[in-house]
């Protein structure tokens, strides 16, 4: 080659080796390697080179800074995806459902985790008591604040005949929380039907309900200005499909994110605190939309429990569950000489019926 160098020999014949580190001389130079050396041609000169030299130095320059901004970009548009994020400036206040389970405080978490710790502004958790929760699960609650530094308003229903509404929400806490089903018992003194597996008025009335009616006495919020985020997991789609709200937006974040059971079971199993009962027992100590074995079961351990369920059966007359009263499961679980597994009254091949309540 005209106006070569000639480069020593490598010291193992043959070697291939890339003897040109800058990338932009590697790309012009016509590289030759052979046994006997290198034969690379010289840097060219001249104010043309220059001026080529300088402006592909700045055509790097701008490569990365634009490579910059796109990884910014790229870092935006993720915490815009992120499901847990309440974008900013969302034209509605955002309500974190809690229930006590491990599913929405496992929401709860990622929640905090997605803003810095802390809930954003315009953003509130809440729990809706009905006086059926177990113990552990209002500890449980209790417990979310007490290690996460959340603030999570604890509601409970209220009915006043006289009063003006009739219908409120009242803010409660830990000790003072209904242990008995007081919410539950004024929702029937109110005029109510009976909840069954067809009309899951708790739902709607305890849970639901007294949530829109503390953000309405608290903030003059009404349902389409705020944004329900519920603990629904993928794996549960017969609670998530079906659209039981209608007059408010909802957002479930860990659909969105493809959560499990699994996914929420290894979380706790990393965390200093837990909530205190089988997630099979769920919160609502005998909830009627639960397989006909687990009521037994509980009621074999905690016959007590029965006790508020028969009352509220034999004053309305009616019974929350097809075929079968509380009474009924309760002498079939303590009936000696037997365990009570056989009897009617359940649905679905006793597979729990799907409600709203997160977990």
């Amino acid at each position: 080659l005209p106006g070569a160098v000639l480069l020593p020999p490598w010291p193992v014949d043959g070697a291939r080796r890339d003897v040109v580190r800058n990338a932009q001389y590697r790309r012009r130079a016509a590289v030759l390697l052979a046994p006997g050396g290198v034969r690379l041609p010289e840097p060219a000169t001249g104010p043309g080179v220059a001026r080529r030299r300088t402006a592909a130095m700045e055509a790097a320059v701008s490569s990365r800074a634009q490579s910059r901004r796109s990884s910014a970009g790229a870092a935006r548009r993720r915490a815009v995806n992120n499901p847990y994020r309440i974008p900013d400036g969302s034209p509605w206040s955002h309500v974190v459902n809690v229930s006590g389970g491990r599913s929405s405080a496992y929401m709860l978490r990622q929640i905090l985790d997605a803003h810095g710790g802390t809930l954003p502004e315009r953003c509130e958790a809440v729990f809706a008591n009905t006086g059926r929760e177990r113990p552990e699960t209002l500890d449980f609650v209790e417990a979310l604040t007490e290690q996460w530094g959340v603030p999570v308003t604890w509601l409970e229903f209220a009915y006043d005949p006289a009063g003006s509404p009739k219908y409120r929400a009242n803010v409660v806490t830990r000790a003072t929380a209904a242990l008995d089903g007081e919410p539950f018992t004024a929702l029937l003194d109110s005029g109510s039907w009976l909840p069954s597996m067809t009309a899951r008025i708790c739902t709607a009335e305890l849970k639901v309900g007294t949530i829109d009616r503390h953000l309405w006495q608290s903030r003059g919020l009404t349902k389409r200005q705020t944004r329900k985020l519920i603990g629904f997991r993928h794996d549960e789609p017969r609670r998530w499909k079906p659209a039981l709200y209608q007059a408010c937006e909802v957002a479930y974040p860990m659909v969105d994110a493809g959560v499990s059971a699994g996914d929420v079971a290894e979380f706790w199993r990393r965390q200093p605190f837990d909530l205190g009962i089988d997630s099979a027992r769920g919160n609502c100590d005998l909830c009627y939309l639960k397989p006909r074995a687990n009521l037994l079961a509980t009621i074999r351990e905690e016959p007590a429990r029965a006790h508020w369920w028969i009352a509220a059966e034999r004053r309305s007359g009616r019974t929350f569950r097809i075929g079968e009263s509380f009474e009924a499961l309760r002498d079939a679980a303590l009936a000696p000489g037997g365990n009570g597994e056989t009897g009617g009254g359940d649905v679905d091949g006793g597979e729990p019926l799907p409600c709203f309540c997160t977990d």
